[in-house]
């Protein structure tokens, strides 16, 4: 086995089983008064909710039919592209295949929520602080000063997307000091050819 792929069932293991853990803890702590934990006052509230649609509430107005479809096919999608991007990174990019499995398991946990009950359990409710003119102006312009609610599967896509990103960020930086002249995607397809050269030769 190699170290990406241990790397990314381990992560995977790890964070679809908590995912599926809390939204379990959530879904029976907070049913009796007061339905909520007051984890930081003023910042962090943990609840128990129910999105039937995607990130920010996005396409809760479909009909369930449509909505579980369009969520099916985004699910499909993603997972194969994610399977193909773990299958083009190195066999020792630990960092790369925890970035895929952090985003793989937050799609995975929240895909099992809408398969078995058509709606996805959020928790971690964020506002921004006491008073302040930063809380004014989020009431003033949106008439609240609370975050979309979320939960571990959101953190992990956010997470692992951050890390992505930040990852071909700085080593396209490496490789720009190295040669300024080069393509980091244009060597990445040049070494890519030279393993695949290398493993048909041996």
């Amino acid at each position: 086995m190699t170290p990406k792929l241990q790397v990314l069932l381990a992560t995977l293991g790890f964070t679809l089983g908590l995912d599926q853990a809390t939204k379990i803890w959530a879904q029976s702590a907070f049913e009796a008064p007061p339905h909520k934990m007051v984890f930081i006052p003023d910042w962090i509230e943990f609840i128990h909710a129910e999105n039937p649609g995607a990130a920010f509430s996005a396409f809760a107005d479909m009909g369930q039919a449509a909505r579980m479809s369009v969520f099916a096919v985004f699910t499909v999608i993603a997972i194969g592209a994610l399977v193909q991007m773990f299958r083009q990174l190195e066999k020792n990019d630990r960092l790369g295949a925890a970035c895929v499995g952090l985003i793989l398991s937050g799609a995975l946990g929240n895909g099992i929520d809408r398969l078995y009950k058509q709606t996805v359990t959020d928790f971690v409710k964020v506002f921004w602080g006491p008073s302040g003119s930063t809380r004014d102006w989020l009431y003033e312009h949106f008439d609240t000063n609370v975050w979309p609610i979320w939960n571990v599967a959101d953190a992990a896509i956010l997470i692992g997307v951050a890390l992505f990103i930040l990852q071909y960020t700085f080593q396209g930086d490496k490789v720009a000091s190295e040669d300024p002249g080069a393509n980091p995607l244009e060597k990445d397809e040049d070494t890519t050819a030279t393993n695949a050269h290398q493993n048909a030769s041996a």
